[in-house]
């Protein structure tokens, strides 16, 4: 653990993985949209739920 930030490697991992998985979500959904697929969108929202139960579970 750094003195800097108090944080170890793999918290950075994590929280890269999950704005990752985010802004995943957030293309899929607007790919979505705009091509007017559901399929893209409802990808897009399994991304966006996956991303909050990483935060909210691996909470550093």
């Amino acid at each position: 653990m750094s003195r800097s930030d108090g944080r170890l490697p793999v918290d950075r991992r994590v929280r890269r993985m999950s704005m990752a998985l985010a802004v995943a979500a957030v293309l899929l959904s607007a790919l979505g949209a705009v091509g007017d697929s559901m399929w893209l969108m409802g990808a897009g929202a399994w991304l966006l739920i996956a991303a909050i139960l990483l935060d909210l579970v691996y909470r550093p």
